[in-house]
Order: structure tokens, then C-alpha cells, then sequence
């Protein structure tokens, strides 16, 4: 693969199949340590319980109707909500969950379907919004090799507009309003995002479109500062070349070797981290 950008219009389960590229989770969860990371992508011991499954799926569900809305009907499936806690329930469920792998449509509750319907109501008449969506490419992977580490990497943009150098992202919260969506950018680490996203694809401005899930259900616009991105820039970058160092090395840190190989990575000396590590007591100062 060359370093021009790959687009390619395909389904989130083909994006999420492509195990060997980095996204800007992949990152974020790097960061968090390298063995968090290897684990979280290739040891299959994450958490996958049914809160989040819901949660991704009613995700997925409010993308669509926002983006795609034409599409809606084909992919998802809108049942009573059933009582799990009971016997009845749990074989309504079960019946629902059968109905929806013959169809291979996702499923969504009654009471879901009725919140994201609000959201999306509320998303489609803000003017900035229906301005960013106008002549736009919807939820396409882009795929593309970075120049320095060879690394493959992924992105999945949710707006891309034809004729604007902008990114749009719709994120979904309790509270739209600028406090606590600035501590909501800090709590997921957008900023790591931003400019992972931004440099991939030479775009200039990346828009958050944040959307309650609660009545008024209000939708809220920002762009990070020059600063954040910045910051954001620096950290994606690091980590890029720490995977890449990891790989090499087969080798992946817990969380206070880390602390080691990010000070050898800033002093320029990741030829002694072995060594390094070695000489240390293994505690850092906090």
C-alpha cells in the first residue's frame, strides 16, 4: 500500500476485521500502557458484556439514522423492550435475538428507538450540521500507511464533506453544554483523535457535533484549540513510534516500564531501555 489514502466504503465489521491497522483507539489504549493494548487487541480477554453491546448497538443505530437514515429499515430491527429479569423476558429476548441473526438486522428496543429518533430530530435542524452533511461522504474507512513507521493505519470518519476541509464527529452525551463536554474531550482523550484524523487525510478543521440522549436532547458544536491538537499531535506521534518500537522488540511494557521507555523515547536513547529498566528500582514518583 502506498501513503496516499485508501476510501473505501465498507461495512464497520470489515473496518473492525482489520486487526493489524491502528486506529485512534488503538492509540488511546497504548498510552494507557502496551500491554494494556496488545491485550486489548489480540489477547481476547477485554470486557464484552451485554451494557456494552447495547450501548454499541444503539450507537451504531443513532450514526445511522442521522447519516443514513434511508438505510435505517435495513439493518435494524425495532422490538417491545422485554424484562430479562423474569423467564418470559428472557425468552422474549431470545426469540428477538433469533429473529435478528435470520434477518441480519441489530436490534432495537422500543424505548432506544424513541430516544435516538428525539436526538436525531434535534441534530437535524441544527443549521452548522446540515450545512457540514451537505455534498458528504458518510462512515467511509480510510486506510493509509504512515510514512515513518510503516504502521498500517485506520480511520472512520463519520462526515466528510466534498468541498470543505473539515472532519465531522457526532458524539453522543448527557449534557451538550461547554463544561461538560470539555471534561467529556479529556475523560476519552479526543484529542487524540483530532489530530490522528486531521494529519491522515491533510484536513484542516475536525467539528464535534454533541448530541443529548436526554431531554431537550440539544446539540451542541466545538473545535478543540490549537493548543490541545497540539498536545494531541505529539502524543499520537509517540505512540506510533513506540507500537513500532514494541513490535521490533516483542515487547510490551506494563505500566511502569512505560514510564521508562516514554523518558528513553524523549532522550532519544531507546537502544538502552533494556538497560535502563534493568538499573531501575521498578517504583516511580508520583
Amino acid at each position: 500500500m502506498s501513503n496516499q489514502v485508501e476510501y473505501i466504503k465498507d461495512s464497520f465489521e470489515e473496518y473492525l476485521g482489520k486487526k493489524d491497522y491502528i486506529s485512534a483507539s488503538d492509540i488511546k489504549n497504548f498510552l494507557k500502557s502496551p500491554k494494556y493494548y496488545f491485550n486489548n487487541k489480540y489477547g481476547g480477554e477485554g470486557k464484552d458484556d451485554e451494557k456494552d453491546r447495547r450501548h454499541l448497538a444503539v450507537g451504531s443505530a443513532f450514526h445511522e439514522l442521522v447519516l443514513e437514515p434511508h438505510k435505517f429499515q435495513d439493518h435494524y430491527m425495532i422490538v417491545p423492550k422485554c424484562d430479562q429479569r423474569t423467564a418470559k423476558g428472557q425468552a422474549q429476548y431470545a426469540a428477538y435475538e433469533s429473529l435478528s441473526k435470520s434477518s441480519g438486522k441489530q436490534l432495537v428496543f422500543e424505548d432506544e428507538a424513541v430516544m435516538i429518533t428525539k436526538m436525531a430530530e434535534s441534530a437535524r435542524v441544527k443549521k452548522p450540521l446540515v450545512e457540514l452533511m451537505r455534498n458528504s461522504y458518510r462512515e467511509v474507512s480510510c486506510y493509509k500507511q504512515d510514512e515513518k513507521t510503516g504502521l498500517m493505519m485506520r480511520i472512520r470518519p463519520d462526515i466528510l464533506p466534498e468541498n470543505k476541509s473539515t472532519i465531522g464527529d457526532l458524539k453522543t452525551c448527557l449534557d451538550s453544554g461547554k463544561k461538560e463536554f470539555t471534561k467529556s474531550i479529556y475523560a476519552w482523550r479526543y484529542d487524540i483523535s483530532v489530530p490522528y484524523y486531521l494529519d491522515m487525510l491533510g484536513r484542516e478543521h475536525y467539528v464535534f457535533v454533541a448530541i443529548e440522549k436526554a431531554a431537550p436532547f440539544q446539540t451542541s458544536m466545538y473545535q478543540l484549540d490549537d493548543e490541545k491538537v497540539d498536545f494531541g499531535r505529539k502524543q499520537y506521534r509517540m505512540a506510533l513510534d513506540l507500537i513500532k518500537w514494541s513490535k521490533d522488540n516483542n515487547f510490551w511494557c506494563d505500566y511502569n516500564e512505560f514510564e521508562v521507555l516514554k523518558e528513553c523515547y524523549e532522550l532519544e536513547n531507546l537502544n538502552q531501555f533494556f538497560e535502563i529498566r534493568d538499573r531501575s528500582e521498578g517504583i516511580i514518583l508520583i
